[in-house]
């Protein structure tokens, strides 16, 4: 509980203070709300009587006044308990998303992401739920767990002082033990659960099949029973084992309450003694009762529940760093600054006997690679599905490194160069680039170094792409939202994306990238569209180094070089006349193609 007060006081020193501060009224107004009813209790029979010595009426009706307060400031401090938790958790909100995505984004790298540890570590810390609800629920439980902790030690101290130190002992020390009961009870349910993070992945990516990613084809396909089905499969693997804890608690949770029971039962029995043997009056009678109702009710398991989950989740909070550090830490070299004002290559990209190997995998996907992308060049890469094209990629952009040999540029190492910096300067068109929920000018802009501001170059590189056309099209332009679920927003085609997509990489050109990869640039393109890149991909790719990728031959053509990837290697290199004459793979697939196309 202490862990999470010192956090919340870190990410919000006011607000914490002031929700504890609340928390404290009101145990305090609880506890009053005890003495003065035993006191109003206590001189009823005396006013009324008229008794000698019974409290005169203005001191009586200023008691009943003073029990009113009470009792309004006790009914209307939730309301404003719940403003200042939910203040207090906007703050907590922001950090929880700011201490779990940084350090997933940091690494500039993506073996992280595909790792399985460190993803279990990220669902431990809610990340997959809506960023740190366990632990939002856990810090909104604290103050909860904090007044009704101090209403138990002010209710026992009445018992105490009024009756038996020995009986609020008693008292205080079952409901404690409840507390820790449920805790521990909670501890195994989480102990179950946690072993089924994979599940939960599954769980949380069907869910989003069924609202965004899947939409069409759930449909179409009928795959809604499908779905279903398989989503309550993930979702019973989950939470199986936690019903299974439950029901063994639930017989042995019988005798706790049991106890619980019996103590409080057991108290009010000797109150109620000695009240009949003329010990205790009235009104301390009547206060004792109340203290002793108000030790059992404050026990809060439930509060300490969601305490000890937020605790869990914040503890997998904190170690996510670490986690990914140490499981992925960077090779310690030194990195070598690179300058703005001489982009990088000047002379050559190098892969050097280049194998890789992904994490986890039993094969090579490149093996023993040799590869050479000179300066202001466009090279070109053809081959299978599973060549190991696209994996080319992802070492050439820093995503991943090699399991053996290097890659260098200019004869640097690419691990010694500053990773983000030689990332900027990469345009890259991936065959999966992301279709972002904004503007038109946004989804170009995003990322790029240039300056957003500088229209021209916005428009003349959609000029070169095409997009241009699109953009005319467009209800308010370059600011079209280009997501149909906003107002006023557009859905766009395939073909349109990518050119979306080509957009981009060709104004991070235009701001000072020096490399252009183009994986799949005409996959989603029509006929017409495709011939409109091949008349200008050698314009668009001048004066930049530049690897484009494709099954189309039709786009590569023209490249000044092309390189034929079998197996992890390369299988043939030349111009596409050169190839032709060879008669050997190249030829073979693009007669393939030619055929097909002429059929």
């Amino acid at each position: 509980m202490f862990t999470l007060i010192r956090y919340a006081y870190r990410v919000a020193p006011v607000s914490a203070l002031l929700v504890f501060a609340l928390a404290i009224l009101s145990a305090a107004l609880g506890v009053l709300m005890t003495v003065l009813i035993g006191q109003v209790v206590g001189a009823v029979p005396d006013v009324v009587s008229g008794r000698s010595g019974a409290m005169s009426a203005s001191m009586f009706t200023l008691l009943v006044v003073g029990v009113s307060v009470a009792l309004i400031f006790t009914s209307s401090l939730p309301a404003f308990q719940q403003s200042a938790r939910q203040v207090l958790l906007n703050h907590v909100r922001r950090d929880i998303t700011i201490n779990l995505v940084v350090p997933l984004l940091r690494p500039n790298g993506m073996a992280h992401l595909e790792d399985s540890v460190v993803l279990d570590q990220a669902e431990r810390a809610d990340l997959e739920t809506s960023f740190g609800f366990q632990l939002r629920t856990g810090l909104e439980s604290v103050p909860i767990l904090v007044s009704s902790r101090l209403l138990l030690l002010g209710s026992a101290g009445l018992v105490g002082q009024l009756f038996s130190w020995w009986v609020a002992v008693g008292l205080a020390a079952v409901a404690l033990f409840m507390e820790w009961y449920q805790g521990w009870a909670v501890s195994a349910e989480l102990d179950a659960m946690y072993g089924h993070t994979d599940d939960g992945r599954k769980q949380g990516y069907l869910w989003e099949l069924s609202m965004r990613d899947a939409l069409k084809e759930l449909r179409v396909f009928g795959l809604g029973a499908w779905l279903v089905k398989r989503h309550d499969l993930a979702f019973r693997a989950i939470f199986a084992p936690t019903w299974r804890a439950r029901r063994k608690r639930l017989w042995k949770s019988l005798p706790v309450s049991l106890l619980h029971l019996g103590v409080h039962g057991l108290a009010i029995f000797l109150v109620g003694r000695a009240a009949l043997a003329g010990r205790l009056p009235i009104g301390q009678v009547a206060t004792i009762v109340l203290a002793i109702l108000a030790v059992g009710a404050s026990h809060s398991g439930w509060a300490a529940i969601h305490v000890k989950r937020g605790l869990t989740s914040y503890r997998a909070m904190r170690a996510l760093p670490d986690l990914i550090a140490r499981r992925h830490a960077e090779r310690a070299v030194k990195r070598l600054p690179m300058s703005s004002e001489k982009a990088l290559p000047q002379w050559s990209i190098r892969f050097e006997d280049v194998s890789f190997r992904y994490p986890g995998a039993d094969v090579d996907v490149l093996c023993g690679l040799n590869l050479e992308i000179p300066a202001g060049r466009a090279l070109a890469l053809v081959g299978i599905n599973g060549a190991g094209k696209s994996t080319l990629v992802k070492l050439l952009t820093g995503m991943y490194e090699p399991t053996c040999g290097r890659i260098t540029v200019d004869g640097i190492d690419l691990r010694e160069l500053e990773l983000p910096t030689w990332q900027r300067q990469v345009a890259t068109i991936v065959q999966d680039f992301a279709r972002f929920p904004l503007s038109a000018a946004d989804n170009v802009m995003l990322g790029s170094t240039g300056d957003a501001r500088d229209v021209q170059a916005l428009r003349r590189v959609a000029a070169q792409s095409g997009f241009d056309k699109v953009i005319n099209g467009l209800p308010d332009a370059w600011n079209t939202i280009l997501d149909k679920t906003f107002e006023g927003g557009v859905e766009l085609s395939g073909g349109e994306w990518q050119r979306v997509a080509l957009t981009r990489a060709l104004f991070a050109v235009a701001s000072g990238a020096s490399v252009l990869v183009l994986d799949e640039p005409a996959a989603a393109l029509d006929v017409r569209a495709e011939a409109e890149l091949v008349e200008r991909y050698l314009d668009l790719t001048t004066g930049v180094t530049s690897l484009i990728i494709s099954h189309r031959f039709s786009v590569v053509r023209d490249a000044h070089c092309i390189c034929v990837m079998d197996g992890g290697e390369i299988a043939e290199s030349g111009t596409h006349e050169e190839l032709l004459a060879a008669d050997a793979r190249y030829a073979r697939m693009f007669t393939l193609q030619a055929e097909r196309y002429a059929e």
